[in-house]
């Protein structure tokens, strides 16, 4: 599973900094879906992104890593 797809299953619709990232993600047409952290993070900062939300994203991240990890053992 791709972070795109991991965010919208996790996150989307929650009114939380993660759900606000997720609706965010959802709502960009070209967000990169199958990207990896780095170019996510060049989108994010293409796109003007605050530094909360970055932060968030990174945090986002990490888990994803962990939860894909886990899954795969």
């Amino acid at each position: 599973m791709d972070f795109y797809d991991w965010m919208m299953k996790r996150y989307e619709g929650k009114d939380t900094p993660r759900g606000d990232l997720a609706g965010d993600m959802k709502h960009e047409a070209d967000f990169p879906k199958g990207a990896d952290r780095e170019r996510i993070l060049e989108y994010l900062d293409w796109k003007g992104a605050c530094e909360e939300c970055v932060a968030v994203f990174k945090r986002c991240w990490r888990d994803y890593k962990k939860a894909v990890a886990y899954e795969g053992e």
